[in-house]
C-alpha cells in the first residue's frame, strides 16, 4: 500500500483524521497510539520474522495486533509523522536503566521539529515511556529531556521520585541499516532482553498495564497492583483483553511454558 494509504487507515484506527501538522495532532497520535497498540516482545519469544519495511510494521503492529518494540513501533511512528508533514529525525539511543554503563544503540526514537521547538515522540520504550511528545528542554508529566552536553541528550523521568535517566542518544546521522543491526541485535541475539523475556505493555490515559514473564501490573495514581500469572489461560487473558493483543492458546502455551524461572 501507498505511504498515505496506511497513514489514513493508522489515523482511523486511532479516530483521528488527516489535518495540518500541529502540536495538538502530534499530542493525539502519540497518546492514542501508546494507548492502543501494545509494547510487547511477542514477535521475539515467538520466533517471529519481523520485517521492518512499513507494510510489514502496519499489518503487525495494527491490522494483526502484535505488539511490537522501539524498532518497530517508532518506525511506524516516524514514517505516519513525515508523511503527515511533520519534520522528523530518526535517533539511535543507550539504554541506561539496565546497569550497562556502556550500552549498545539498541533504542530508536524521533526528534520532530515544530514551529522552532524540538520534540522528543517515543510510542516503544513500554511501561516507562512518555505519554506525549515531551520537548527537548523541557517536560510532559513526569518525563523530561535535557541536553546534558554538547550534542548528548538524555530521556529522563521522575515517576519514582528522582529523576532517572532512561536513554540518552547523542545528535549524529542514523539510516536504516543502523536500525536494521539494533533490531536483528534485539530480537535474534540469544542474550537480548526482548529473546529471553515476555513483555508487554499500554499507556493509558488514566493506568500503565505492564507484564514481565510472571508478573503482571497496573500502575493507576492511587498506587499499583501487582500480581503473579498463574497458566498459560491467564497469560492469554491478560495478553488478549488487557493488552489488546491477538495470541492463540497454543501460542498462549508456548508463551507460558517457556517463560524464565521466577527464581
Amino acid at each position: 500500500m501507498e505511504r498515505s494509504v496506511i497513514t489514513d487507515l493508522y489515523l482511523s484506527r486511532l479516530g483521528l483524521q488527516r489535518s495540518a501538522p500541529t502540536l495538538d495532532l502530534l499530542e493525539r497520535i502519540v497518546r492514542g497510539h501508546v494507548a492502543a497498540f501494545a509494547f510487547s516482545s511477542l514477535g521475539p519469544r515467538l520466533g517471529d520474522d519481523l520485517p521492518l519495511d512499513l507494510d510489514a510494521l502496519y499489518d503487525r503492529i495494527v491490522v494483526r495486533r502484535r505488539g511490537g518494540y522501539c524498532f518497530e513501533q517508532n518506525a511506524l511512528m516516524f514514517e505516519v509523522l513525515q508523511d503527515l508533514g511533520f519534520s522528523a529525525r530518526l535517533y539511535l539511543g543507550r539504554v541506561m536503566v539496565n546497569g550497562n554503563p556502556d550500552p549498545a544503540l539498541t533504542h530508536r526514537v524521533t526528534i520532530v521539529d515544530l514551529d522552532g521547538v524540538e520534540y522528543l515522540v517515543d510510542v516503544g520504550f513500554g511501561p516507562l515511556g512518555p505519554r506525549g511528545p515531551v520537548p527537548v528542554a523541557g517536560e510532559h508529566g513526569t518525563h523530561r529531556v535535557a541536553e546534558v552536553a554538547p550534542g548528548e541528550i538524555h530521556v529522563q523521568s521522575s515517576s519514582g521520585g528522582d529523576a532517572v535517566t532512561l536513554y540518552r542518544f547523542e545528535r549524529s546521522t542514523y539510516g536504516p541499516a543502523d536500525c536494521e543491526l539494533g533490531h536483528f541485535y534485539s530480537h535474534r541475539h540469544p542474550r537480548a532482553s526482548f529473546v529471553n523475556n515476555l513483555v508487554a505493555s499500554r499507556i493509558l490515559d488514566d493506568e500503565v498495564r505492564s507484564l514481565r514473564n510472571h508478573d503482571y501490573w497496573v500502575m493507576r495514581d492511587s498506587g499499583t497492583v501487582t500480581r503473579t500469572v498463574s497458566s498459560a489461560e491467564d497469560l492469554r487473558v491478560i495478553l488478549n483483553q488487557e493488552m489488546d493483543l491477538l495470541v492463540t492458546e497454543d501460542e498462549s502455551a508456548r508463551l507460558f511454558a517457556e517463560l524464565p524461572d521466577p527464581a
